[in-house]
């Protein structure tokens, strides 16, 4: 099946709040999220997915929905 994850939101989102990728990881450390930068950048290119638990932190430090990942 598959991924019907839109990785590519997650630079959109990082971009357009003009945000580094430093920026969005020492955010979602903040509210409990310990990721390293090569994570998010995995993330943003598809390599590998969120799990479904870091999707409501992710969400929220885009300011985003969890939904927008997948619509």
């Amino acid at each position: 099946m598959p991924d019907s994850f839109k990785h590519q939101l997650i630079r959109q989102r990082r971009d357009y709040l003009e945000m580094s990728r430093l920026d969005i990881v020492k955010r979602l450390y903040e509210k409990g999220l310990d990721i390293s930068e090569f994570t998010l950048n995995s993330w943003e290119d598809g390599e590998t997915t969120p799990d479904a638990d870091h999707l409501p932190v992710l969400a929220d430090v885009l300011k985003c929905k969890v939904h927008d990942f997948y619509a």
